[in-house]
């Protein structure tokens, strides 16, 4: 037991430090990008990107989940796993390259546009099989070579495109520089399958066996696909009804609001064992876990909604330059959902707990729904900005939906929550006032901004929102992982 411990919390340090340093990578080099191609050049290269992504359901069917499920359950079968998975996916790759060129050419994208699409169909097909051999892996408990290698790789996708923009004005190669990223993440995973694992790169076509393996994984399959349409829709619309360069605001405003989104899938990887737990045996645990995820959810992401929609012009002027002025409204716009998009992860987890991934699946699906029906009405008049309203009207729908379902399994005190909220909010004016007023005294905005962090901060003391108690459990927390 010491010994099984002992391995997740070392696989937890490492995939941990691994996805921070991930997260800074992509974000610095997202912004330098921004900065080098400008808003037009950028839309037109994360476009490509989203649009492809969602035929990557097609190929990955939820099968990842079921690779690391059943490999831990039993490290006898991971070679049939992976040869009948490889199998699977050689079709599966077909058949969604021809569904997205076929989309690529009903929805009239020609010249520099195909071309990129063309590219990110070849990246998301590498990347497929990367994420099949690194859930493989997983299943053996190992985190250390995947933490590694995804540094690496960033690493090296990072600088090879800040090499190639100095270079180059053609965005296409930026999607070169990705696919080559993804290709050494495939050939270091084949080799760790082959010399650390001592399993054979075999494919087998077993039809038979693939349908019960669908039957399985269909409710991960269709909640995946729903998200990914989801996250990419708006961008295909915008393509279609906008230019370039709102595409390219949308993006920029997109990556900032979603940049912390690490920080909740952290806090659910340590709380959904507990909750998943607490269902089967105690019903009043389960409501604290779910109640403490809430707290430390709002208490995190209220100061960040408040400071980012306070200092979104100098936010954008200063990280991508005064020609990405125009993100700032649906900047603006999509971080006031910010709080609704974190406490998703603690709805989600408990309704996954509790056995009620159908219900899920269903929000995510009415959430995509209505998603779909306001990009249709808001984006030909309103462009990014209506986009970026169809997103936060959507996430806000999606959290409404999984509250009424999460009521159902649980009690949760409303008035406790209404409290809560009340106390955070008027810390939250207090910081923003403050901070506000020193940038407008002259101060540096980054030193308003942590001037205005130690406020809230006090100001979370003074109303009794956060106690010596919380700080000992989390130094407590932290200890123990240690």
């Amino acid at each position: 037991m010491q010994q099984r411990s002992s391995t997740i919390a070392r696989n937890t340090s490492w995939f941990t430090v691994a996805l921070i340093v991930q997260k800074i990578i992509a974000f610095v080099y997202f912004t330098y990008l921004a900065r080098v191609l400008g808003a037009q050049d950028l839309g037109m290269y994360t476009f490509a990107l989203s649009y492809i992504s969602i035929f990557s359901i097609v190929i990955d069917f939820g099968t990842n989940h079921y690779i690391t499920r059943e490999i831990a359950k039993d490290r006898a079968q991971a070679q049939t796993i992976l040869s009948h998975v490889l199998g699977f996916k050689l079709c599966s790759a077909v058949v969604a390259g021809v569904l997205a060129f076929g989309f690529m050419i009903l929805l009239g994208y020609s010249g520099v546009q195909l071309q990129l699409l063309l590219i990110a169909l070849g990246v998301m097909v590498v990347e497929s099989f990367v994420l099949s051999i690194f859930a493989l892996i997983r299943g053996f408990q190992t985190l250390r070579y995947e933490s590694i290698i995804t540094v690496v790789v960033h690493t090296c996708i990072a600088v090879g495109g800040m090499v190639v923009v100095q270079i180059t004005d053609v965005t296409s190669w930026l999607l070169v520089v990705l696919l080559g990223g993804h290709l050494l993440n495939l050939s270091y995973g084949t080799y760790l399958l082959r010399t650390k694992f001592n399993l054979a790169i075999t494919a087998v076509f077993d039809v038979v066996h693939w349908k019960k393996i669908a039957l399985i994984v269909l409710p991960f399959a269709l909640a995946a696909g729903f998200s990914k349409i989801y996250g990419a829709f708006d961008q295909i619309m915008l393509s279609k009804m906008a230019s370039p360069s709102q595409l390219g605001f949308y993006a920029v405003a997109n990556k900032l609001t979603f940049a912390l989104q690490f920080v909740p899938m952290a806090l659910m990887a340590s709380l959904y064992p507990a909750m998943s737990q607490h269902y089967r045996d105690n019903h009043a645990l389960l409501q604290r876990v779910f109640t403490q995820g809430l707290f430390y959810l709002l208490v995190i992401t209220l100061p960040i909604a408040g400071i980012v929609v306070s200092f979104a012009p100098v936010l954008i002027e200063q990280l991508y330059t005064e020609s990405f002025l125009p993100a700032v409204l649906p900047l603006q716009i999509l971080i006031m959902s910010l709080p609704f998009l974190f406490v998703n992860f603690p709805i989600g987890s408990l309704l996954n707990a509790a056995d009620n991934q159908k219900q899920q699946t269903k929000n995510i699906g009415i959430a995509l729904l209505c998603n779909i029906v306001l990009n249709v009405l808001l984006v030909p008049q309103y462009q990014a900005v209506g986009a970026a309203m169809a997103s936060s009207i959507s996430t806000v729908v999606f959290f409404v939906l999984g509250w009424m379902s999460v009521r159902r399994i649980i009690t949760v005190s409303q008035s406790f929550l209404l409290r809560l909220l009340a106390k955070i909010a008027g810390s939250v004016v207090m910081m923003v006032s403050i901070g506000l007023w020193l940038y407008l005294q002259g101060v540096h905005w980054v030193v308003a901004i942590m001037a205005s962090g130690v406020v809230y901060i006090g100001a979370l003391f003074a109303l009794r929102v956060v106690s010596r108690g919380h700080v000992q459990h989390i130094m407590n927390s932290l200890i123990k992982r240690t």
